[in-house]
């Protein structure tokens, strides 16, 4: 009989904190525990107020507890903001045994020799994704254990953040009594759940539009060749309704999730035609011309595609997207986005949500929830492969010993 396995994330972001508790078996992933709370001391992806971000960790965690009747010893985290970068790093080592097969140490050698770059002490590696290995200069391989050959090499996508951001988060998790099983960035959780491996081969740019921040990925050949992060999300289109408006932000948060769900039942010609029934909201007046409000949020959403216009020409992947663009996140709701992403990027636009996982899914069903679902299929491909893709590679403590340790620190001043 095959053994269950828990698998728990916390996604922290700037204008939520979501937690998801899947039961794992036979590479099936069933949640069985959902919470999603407003987030507080996080803002544009970091820490800025510990005390106020472990209270609403502590409270997201507890009440998918609660639900899935279970407590947890180890999470993964999503982590985001603007402090996070990526590069492409190339190594080379000789097979250890010639004329012998390739073993996995090889390949962690071969790793490990594409880690060894020169960053500031203020970084800290997150990811380390072998993108293509070579042997013997035959390249396109995708994974080398088992061949033959004497000279391997590897292509690897580095993604690192500030390590002082990673360590305020990491702080705040171990503050509840729980370990990090790892750190993974938001924008490769999402790509996850949201991204077909057709997607992936052809070329494309994931684009994750959150509260505070907007985490991009960019995929070439079935692998992440760059990452950013932009400090602009949905919380800024929230910002100018209520300047517009002259109303409170949680006004404005309403009515733009009022406009954007009309927005799905009617044609453009008669969003832009039609006032929107605002008098429960408090305003001067009771209704607002549909067009003045698309115009305030079109401005926003035509400059952050503009900035990410300008991501795609970092990455040196102008005219190598074929996929075209994948938006997801919270942002990815806000009416009109498809058209004008295509209109600013001149790409194919798709809007995702996340898929992959089964369970108590009516919570997490929609793009507000890929990077989480993302994580519980990241997390739990992670532990089956004990880390070689993708993860740094550092030993947790975890399970009993994880609670020995936090009860230690406890106790020191």
């Amino acid at each position: 009989m095959p053994k269950d396995k828990i698998t728990a994330v916390i996604d922290i972001g700037s204008s939520k904190v979501c937690t998801v508790i899947a039961n794992t078996v036979d590479g099936r992933n069933s949640v069985i525990g959902v919470s999603n709370i407003v987030s507080k001391g996080i803002r544009k992806g970091v820490v800025v107020d510990i005390d106020e971000a472990v209270e609403s960790i502590s409270q997201s965690l507890e009440r998918a507890e609660r639900m899935a009747g279970c407590s947890v010893s180890n999470v993964f985290v999503t982590v985001s903001g603007s402090h996070i970068e990526s590069l492409n790093s190339h190594g080379v080592v000789a097979v250890s045994h010639q004329d012998a097969e390739i073993g996995e140490e090889d390949v962690s050698r071969v790793t490990e020799a594409a880690q060894a770059i020169s960053l500031p002490s203020n970084r800290e590696i997150i990811h380390v994704i072998p993108r293509d290995f070579i042997v013997d200069k035959q390249d396109g391989v995708r994974d080398p254990v088992g061949m033959s050959g004497i000279r391997l090499e590897v292509e690897v996508n580095i993604i690192h953040g500030s390590a002082t951001a990673l360590k305020n988060l990491t702080k705040c998790i171990n503050q509840i009594g729980v370990d990090v099983s790892d750190l993974i960035y938001a924008a490769l959780a999402s790509a996850e759940a949201t991204l077909t491996d057709t997607e992936k081969e052809l070329g494309t740019i994931l684009v994750d539009i959150g509260g505070g921040t907007t985490s991009i990925i960019v995929y070439i050949e079935g692998s992440p060749v760059y990452s950013s992060v932009l400090p602009v999300g949905g919380q800024n289109i929230t910002n100018d309704l209520a300047i517009g408006l002259r109303t409170s932000l949680e006004s404005a948060e309403k009515i733009k999730l009022k406009l954007s769900g009309e927005g799905k039942a009617n044609s453009v010609e008669d969003m832009l035609k039609g006032e929107l029934d605002v008098k429960e909201f408090g305003l001067e007046t009771t209704t607002v011309a549909k067009k003045f409000l698309n115009d305030i949020s079109k401005e926003r959403l035509e400059e952050l595609f503009r900035l990410v216009a300008v991501e795609i020409k970092k990455a040196n992947c102008i005219g190598k997207l074929p996929a075209g663009v994948v938006i997801t996140g919270g942002g990815a709701e806000t009416y009109y986005i498809e058209k004008i992403a295509r209109d600013v990027l001149r790409a194919p636009v798709r809007i995702a949500v996340p898929k992959g996982v089964s369970g108590l899914i009516d919570e997490i069903n929609g793009a507000p929830f890929s990077s989480a679902v993302g994580a519980i299929l990241y997390g739990a491909k992670m532990s089956k492969e004990t880390g070689r893709f993708g993860s740094k590679g550092k030993m947790k403590i975890t399970g009993f010993l994880g609670k020995i340790k936090t009860f230690v620190k406890s106790l020191l001043p």
